[in-house]
């Protein structure tokens, strides 16, 4: 018998193989897995802070469309935007995920029949952010601007512990 004649048999993987295509696997999701939680927080920042701009944008739509008062609630401890006991405007509360950061210039805002808000020393300027408490980059902010009612979105600069600032919000 000849050595040429000896068939070979290609029916399955070695474990050289096995163990490259496992180490070549792991070290892919290595360094994908960061990328992949950055993604994850700043999703969950941009739907909350969704939620608080169309919280805002209902009370005042339903505000104008009534021609009366509406307030809404703002309790950043629990994270949740709500009626108050009498004349809110929400159809529904709002419940912010448990695990952003929410802090306020204010604990209710009003709007009148109009649409607009009020601001003066005693009231400032309504500023709602949301952060993630593991990423300082990814802090959205949501302000109301200005007597006739107008929201504007952007990225936060400043200290989320403190009182939040229209003119942090870029």
């Amino acid at each position: 018998m000849s050595l040429y004649n000896v068939r070979k048999s290609n029916s399955g993987f070695t474990l050289v193989e096995l163990l490259m295509t496992l180490i070549i696997v792991g070290v892919i999701a290595a360094l994908t897995a960061p990328n992949f939680l950055g993604l994850l927080s700043r999703n969950r920042v941009n739907e909350a802070t969704l939620q608080v701009e169309g919280a805002l944008k209902e009370a005042q739509r339903q505000a104008m469309r009534r021609g009366k008062q509406c307030t809404i609630n703002i309790d950043t401890t629990s994270k949740i935007i709500s009626n108050p006991a009498t004349n809110g405007c929400l159809l529904s509360n709002r419940n912010l995920n448990s695990s952003v950061n929410f802090n306020s210039s204010r604990n209710a805002i009003t709007f009148s029949g109009k649409g607009n808000i009020t601001i003066d020393g005693a009231n400032p300027t309504p500023v709602l952010v949301i952060s993630m408490p593991s990423r300082v980059s990814d802090q959205k902010c949501v302000v109301i601007e200005g007597f006739l009612g107008v929201q504007r979105t952007g990225n936060y600069l400043g200290n989320i512990t403190a009182q939040p600032a229209s003119d942090s919000c870029q």
